[in-house]
């Protein structure tokens, strides 16, 4: 029988366990960071402001894009829900969970929701049933990954030009999501499910605001959960 962990010993697993996932993100925080810096109308503290408030950096990236082009605001900010509508997906999943916490961190620990702490949260529930070893393993995980994101955004808004173009830290954010995807297909459905995803948002790339991401999540979705019956 596993031995249900302290509050102290489930909030140090949980950043242990996102330590490997924040070092990627860092370098997705910095270039947007960088990003933002070289968009004359974002003001840096703003942008370090905006990182702070919405923590989803797909999103954050694709909105100093549009807002660099002059795309109307409605344009902007419709895109990023588009492409954070991914999160409804995690809240649904957590719901079970979440229903056991107190009120105040059923509503204060959403705030910090990530991909990534998500993931491992999920992980983790399956394994470990007490609600409290829970909560805070959810909490250690998405408050390290947090600083570690609003680390990288703040060195790329006040580094600026200064790094290298030659880094290539655009690079990074396909790699924080394979890291956090690849250790999690562990059967035969969920190996359908990310196939199918990941080719039906290819093959439907020309789809605007980034409703290709959305629609594969969903084709993905269906197909694992038929296969999972």
């Amino acid at each position: 029988m596993t031995a249900v962990p302290t509050s102290r010993q489930a909030a140090a697993a949980g950043g242990r366990a996102i330590i490997p996932l924040t070092l990627g993100v860092i370098p997705f925080g910095l270039a947007y960071g960088v990003a933002a810096s070289q968009v004359e109308v974002i003001d840096p503290w703003l942008a370090i402001t905006a990182s702070l408030l919405i923590i989803a950096g797909a999103a954050q990236l694709s909105l100093v894009g549009l807002i660099g082009d002059g795309a109307p605001w409605l344009v902007a900010v419709g895109t990023a829900l588009v492409i954070n509508a991914r999160f409804a997906l995690y809240s649904a999943a957590l719901a079970p969970a979440f229903r056991a916490f107190p009120r105040a961190w059923r509503f204060a620990l959403p705030y910090m929701m990530t991909d990534q702490a998500a993931a491992l949260s999920l992980d983790y529930n399956a394994r470990i049933p007490d609600a409290t070893a829970r909560r805070w393993f959810y909490t250690g995980a998405a408050a390290t990954i947090t600083l570690g994101w609003m680390a990288g955004t703040t060195v790329g808004v006040i580094a600026g030009a200064s790094i290298p173009e030659e880094l290539e830290l655009e690079f990074a954010v396909p790699l924080v999501f394979l890291a956090l995807v690849v250790p999690t297909l562990r059967s035969r459905p969920a190996l359908a499910a990310a196939g199918t995803a990941a080719i039906v948002a290819t093959v439907a790339a020309g789809l605007p605001n980034g409703l290709n991401i959305i629609t594969g999540a969903l084709a993905g979705i269906v197909v694992g959960s038929v296969l999972n019956r």
